[in-house]
């Protein structure tokens, strides 16, 4: 066990973080995170559901329902910088331009933003077009990247221009609030979003937010905003296991990743919440589609909510029959089969083990086909309470084990991140979601700090290991409901069928 001298005790308690957590943190970082126990891919008809033609108007008639009363909010992780999308043009600013940074370049007239940038270059008497036919990039690149111009290079994704229509254009921001208008807005035209981001950039956004609001003065925009707890953030060691400290030799900290967002989430008085990612936006050729298919995944999950709790209200005086209904649902909904756990169980305790396993925070997860993408995945994971379905990201499977690296090869689906979540229980009383937690599914991961290698602490993932001890359904969703911006030529894409659309009307 590291022994704290007192400044580094101060540290820790300014953040809120106790020894005991912070030594479990280096402990974790010594041994190394313990990888997934995946038995099988969750893949259709086994882990994975379809939404039937036959139950379409169901899923969408117990949407509407609940849309209208008012229980559905949104929840978008936008804290993520913008950086990463600019890697190859902050490359080209140091002259080394490669294929990706010459196609924006070339095609920077047909970017969202471009009209910004235009109006930049005129306010500074240059002229953008000359700059443009002489393949002159050093100052379109300066003024796209940094604090001259855009500074697209210190902005989180939400600020970015994403989308273009006939004569103006939107930021990820925006279009998240239009798309809540169309997935979340209740009957008396309240809208309920809840944006993460990291505290600096929260004034800018409340500005964008009340330009938004004048837009919209027919919606009562509901938006709040909140950053990552210091509580959540983690240490960091050398290649030695010593804690990484800086020139003053004070304990460094870093940002727990995405899975401290559920204390974020823990935080929200909200009934039913959908979670997407910020740079998941869907161009308008597919946007019909995509808000459709949130529309019968919101159904899905109040189906299966309904289900659950009306058993669950009676369950002192469930019979056999209602222990085998809820074990159908289990298997049928869930593929969870319950018999080995309730075999040789009295009926008292049979009810028992099934309060147990239904009193649980549920969520239903859009799956899309393999498309190549890097990230999660859905597999059936099995740990000291048995199996269960998990997103499980590529870095928590062993890849030397030539059985898991066959189950991960076989797997046919992706996590895109379009998650809807119950967090009430049966009688309405709001989940604590830190008790679902699986706390042993942290990420360690390697990376460089001042030119030493470094191992790095992630906490549980929010839909890994945050969310583990949640009730899981898998449902597929089209390919069309996934447009994510990774890198800036990305948005061509959105601005190309955005054209098309407007050229089509």
């Amino acid at each position: 066990m590291y022994k704290f001298n007192d400044t580094e005790i101060a540290q820790l308690n300014k953040r809120g973080i106790s020894e005991e957590t912070a030594n479990g943190q280096l402990e974790i970082l010594t041994k190394g995170a313990p990888y997934a126990n995946i038995t099988a891919p969750a893949t259709i008809d086994n882990g994975i559901n379809r939404v039937s033609d036959e139950n379409k108007a169901d899923y969408y008639d117990l949407y509407k329902k609940a849309k209208a009363a008012g229980r559905i909010s949104k929840f978008v992780p936008a804290s993520g910088a913008a950086t990463r999308m600019f890697n190859d043009l902050i490359k080209a600013s140091a002259k080394d331009y490669t294929d990706n940074a010459l196609m924006t370049l070339k095609n920077i007239r047909s970017f969202p933003f471009f009209k910004d940038l235009e109006n930049l270059f005129l306010y500074q008497n240059l002229d953008i077009d000359s700059m443009i036919e002489n393949s002159n990039w050093e100052k379109i690149i300066e003024f796209i990247l940094y604090d001259k111009g855009l500074n697209y290079a210190d902005q989180p994704k939400a600020f970015l221009k994403f989308t273009q229509y006939d004569g103006y254009s939107r930021t990820a921001l925006e279009e998240h609030i239009y798309e809540a208008i169309s997935l979340s807005m209740d009957k008396g035209n309240h809208l309920k979003i809840h944006f993460t981001f990291s505290d600096k950039y929260i004034p800018k956004a409340m500005e964008l937010i009340a330009d938004y609001k004048d837009k919209l003065r027919s919606i009562i925009l509901d938006v709040d905003f909140s950053v990552q707890k210091p509580s959540m953030d983690t240490l960091a060691v050398y290649s030695n296991n010593a804690p990484l400290k800086n020139e003053n030799n004070e304990l460094i900290f870093r940002p727990g990743g995405h899975g401290a967002l559920i204390e974020n989430l823990n935080d929200m008085d909200a009934d039913i919440i959908l979670i997407k990612n910020i740079d998941n936006i869907v161009n308008n050729e597919h946007r019909a589609v995509s808000d459709e298919y949130n529309k019968y995944l919101c159904g899905y999950l109040v189906g299966l909510e309904t289900k659950i709790k009306y058993l669950m209200n009676n369950i002192q005086n469930c019979t056999q029959d209602c222990i085998e209904e809820l074990k159908f649902i289990s298997k049928r909904l869930l593929f969870i089969n319950l018999d080995e756990q309730l075999s040789g169980k009295t009926e008292s305790k049979k009810r028992e083990f099934i309060f147990d396993f239904f009193n649980r925070p549920i969520r239903v997860c859009g799956m899309i086909k393999n498309t190549g993408e890097p990230g999660g995945g859905p597999f059936f994971v099995k740990n000291e309470k048995g199996i269960s379905l998990q997103i499980v990201e590529s870095s928590q499977i062993d890849m030397k084990d030539a059985d898991k690296k066959s189950i991960f090869a076989n797997s046919t689906h992706f996590n895109p991140v379009n998650i809807v979540c119950s967090l009430k229980d049966y009688n309405g009383n709001k989940f604590n979601l830190k008790k679902y937690i699986d706390k042993n599914s942290y990420f360690v991961a390697n990376k460089t700090f001042d030119g030493k290698d470094i191992k790095a602490l992630e906490l549980p993932g929010l839909w890994n290991g945050a969310m583990s001890d949640w009730i899981s359904a898998f449902v597929e969703m089209p390919l069309e409901t996934f447009c994510p911006a990774k890198t800036v030529n990305d948005l061509l894409k959105k601005e190309r069928f955005s054209k098309n659309i407007m050229r089509a009307n």
